[in-house]
């Protein structure tokens, strides 16, 4: 029977995957994966530029001297009519990892509170099936990440702008960073790793039965024999 202390280290990684879900629908819905500035090589020091978008949308703020003039961004038309935008394969896989997080997270809390509530032997649903659902996690939240700093290397360092921005001259070369939306999931795959940790603690208050009964076992043999 797990302990009080188990039961209870178990239910705080309820929470952790809570959170987790939290901050991956929160990378999703925000739009700031890139944060970036711009300027116009023809008036460098009259023009200025906002970008920030996220895997589906942004804003564009370009100023040439006459005001503000905002845009809205469309990464999905982008990814599909303009492919030096970024690059789809990373955009995709930044997106499937991050679904992959979302379900793995979904079923790490699910079965830790089963766990927490009541006792169960079957394998992928057990306290020790944890690690697997809390590992699994952090490696497609992981990966998520690692898909976007690849992302960010290859493309969006050099360029965040659309051709029609380039033929007036703007530029974002080593004006890009990477923003908020993106350290949500790295701030998920913390959870997971937090998780797993709380768990291996878990597993030290272990349930293996003492030698207590063991010795009464030899002792009551012995009585037999006399």
């Amino acid at each position: 029977m797990p302990s009080i202390f188990k039961r209870g280290m178990i239910f705080v990684t309820f929470f952790g995957s809570c959170f987790a879900i939290a901050l991956l629908v929160a990378s999703l819905g925000t739009k700031h994966w890139v944060n970036a500035s711009a300027k116009r090589t023809t008036n460098p020091e009259e023009s200025d530029g906002k970008v920030h978008f996220g895997l589906f949308d942004g804003k564009k703020e370009l100023n040439v001297a006459y005001g503000w003039r905002t845009y809205d961004i469309d990464v999905l038309h982008l990814l599909k009519y303009e492919p030096d935008f970024l690059n789809y394969w990373l955009w995709l896989g930044t997106l499937a990892c991050i679904c992959a997080g979302l379900l793995f997270s979904g079923l790490s809390g699910v079965f830790a509170a089963i766990n927490a509530a009541t006792s169960t032997s079957t394998c992928l649903a057990n306290s020790k099936g944890l690690y697997l659902w809390n590992t699994l996690a952090l490696l497609a939240n992981a990966g998520a990440a690692g898909l976007w700093v690849g992302q960010y290397y290859l493309k969006i360092q050099n360029n965040v702008l659309t051709s029609q921005d380039l033929d007036n001259m703007w530029v974002s070369e080593g004006m890009a960073e990477l923003g908020y939306s993106f350290w949500f999931v790295v701030g998920a795959a913390l959870a997971n790793f937090v998780d797993i940790i709380i768990l291996v603690i878990a597993h030290t208050d272990s349930d293996v039965d003492p030698v207590v009964p063991m010795l009464e076992e030899k002792t009551n043999g012995a009585i037999m024999l006399y």
